[in-house]
């Protein structure tokens, strides 16, 4: 079975014969190779290095729109030869804006295959296909799915390269971790199928730390039946003290890694006078039914003994997706006018050490009384990795010569995203909210200091080298050791990554 969305390229092929007569050493030699390009002077040029967050410019000298795997070969070895920097742009939704970092941007969104062989149930899916879309045609295909996040518009070559988390992931496993083959363009421009068996340290080391090894073209996931019954649940209350809050925040935390099965995908959605418990229950209402009284019965308790504002659904697969992306999950190859100018945090709690109830009553004193800066918002997303049964954490850690990949939050039980942004999404940016969302893990204390972080929810005020360390942590320094066999001329670029 196969799907493929109409190509752009009609619209960006004429710019090619358009180029100003004065071409650089790279644009000689990306014409030369009837590579498709676009340059500053470009129509579509600015749409084309627009970022999802705004509070970035990118400046990059040349994107590159390859057709197939040739285009890659030849884009990556003008690059090479001219000494630049390549990066790769999937979706567009890296939070620094990195996939458009390097003096050359491959835009991977004519990589739109998806086929699905129904003897294996594994799925082709091209590099610059988007996750909205990739669910939709999947379960069209034959009612399969696969673990991941809920934006529609996030890309899929980035998803799954990082780890690509999802409510189905404690079911599931991560996006990377159905990953059974990648076919990629390495550095020196040469075209390689890798698996566990075929070059197996660059396996590893893409399934989890990102694209700065080779340029991955196509992906193949072991796709997995979509559930026929999803619950959709969520839990609204309001807390009126810090006290109080921290109090309800600790049970609810605590009750999911101790009786929470890997069936229930489970959140915690901080936001100004609100803490929400959602997720989704893959299975029967019963079921559900029975496995959340406990918990309501006791934070009703600490609510005061008042309900909570709350909303169960009983939904097929697809239209529970559409309720968690909150609009159609199908969209257009690129470009859907989506953007936010924010800052982000994120920490991934050990599940053997859970912050103490000293910490989070802190923590919830600085959200009552810090001064919220002007033209801002905030939101923290909490989401449940460890618990019962969780696929998540049942494999080795990520420095295993064994392990199924280079993803580093094995041990994780919850993972934090706080997230700081302007009211209306829009430029400009009050600096403050930076130092106000660091102030959030600063009022956690000594307990939050050296927390891993997770690497999609990039964190731009660190280092390459921070970065590193706290995204893969004891598996940072194998990954340098691929980074230089594999890309010696440090070809591929990504300010966070190898």
């Amino acid at each position: 079975m196969h799907f493929s969305h109409l190509s752009i390229l009609p619209l960006l092929l004429p710019v090619v014969s358009a180029l100003n007569t004065h071409r650089s050493t790279l644009t000689d030699c990306l014409n030369a190779a009837e590579v498709p390009i676009l340059l500053s002077s470009s129509v579509g040029w600015s749409e084309a290095i627009e970022p999802f967050n705004l509070r970035f410019s990118p400046l990059p000298n040349v994107v590159v729109i390859p057709r197939d795997e040739h285009d890659v070969e030849e884009a990556v070895k003008c690059a090479s030869q001219s000494g630049v920097k390549v990066t790769i742009k999937g979706g567009g939704h890296s939070y620094g804006a990195y996939g458009l970092a390097g003096a050359v941007i491959l835009d991977m969104v004519e990589f739109q295959e998806v086929t699905l062989d129904t003897t294996t149930n594994i799925v082709r899916v091209g590099a610059g296909l988007r996750l909205g879309n990739l669910a939709d045609t999947l379960f069209n295909l034959g009612e399969r799915a696969l673990p991941h996040g809920t934006c529609a518009s996030v890309g899929v070559g980035g998803h799954a390269t990082l780890g690509g988390f999802g409510l189905d992931s404690r079911l599931w496993g991560l996006l990377v971790d159905t990953v059974v083959q990648l076919d990629v363009v390495l550095p020196d421009g040469s075209c390689q199928s890798v698996s566990a068996t075929s070059n197996p340290d660059l396996f590893w080391a893409l399934r989890g730390a990102g694209a700065g090894f080779a340029v991955v073209t196509t992906f193949h996931f072991q796709t997995l039946a979509a559930p026929p019954v999803n619950i959709n649940w969520a839990y609204t209350y309001t807390f009126p003290t810090p006290s109080t809050s921290a109090d309800g925040f600790l049970f609810a935390s605590e009750w999911a890694q101790q009786y929470a099965p890997k069936e229930l995908g489970y959140g915690i959605v901080l936001s100004p006078g609100s803490l929400v418990l959602r997720g989704v229950y893959y299975g029967s209402r019963a079921d559900y039914d029975c496995i959340i009284e406990p918990l309501l019965v006791q934070m009703k308790v600490l609510h005061g003994g008042v309900d909570p504002v709350s909303s169960v659904q009983e939904l097929g697969w697809i239209d529970s997706l559409k309720l968690l992306a909150g609009g159609p999950l199908v969209l257009p190859p690129q470009g859907d006018g989506e953007h936010d100018t924010f800052y982000v945090k994120s920490i991934a709690t050990h599940e053997a050490s859970p912050f103490s109830s000293n910490a989070i009553l802190s923590f919830f004193v600085y959200l009552f009384n810090a001064p919220v800066p002007q033209n801002s918002a905030w939101f923290i997303i909490i989401n449940l990795y460890g618990g019962p049964g969780s696929v998540i954490t049942s494999f080795p850690p990520s420095t295993d010569p064994a392990s199924t990949s280079s993803y580093a939050g094995r041990d994780s039980g919850y993972v934090w995203q706080l997230y700081g942004n302007t009211p209306d999404s829009t430029p400009p940016f009050n600096v403050a909210i930076t130092n106000y969302i660091t102030g959030m893990v600063d009022a956690l204390g000594q307990e939050a200091a050296d927390l891993p972080a997770y690497a999609p929810y990039a964190d731009t005020s660190y280092s390459q080298s921070e970065a590193q360390e706290r995204y893969w942590g004891a598996g940072a320094p194998r990954l340098r050791e691929i980074k230089s066999v594999v890309d010696q001329g440090g070809v591929l670029y990504n300010p966070q990554g190898f």
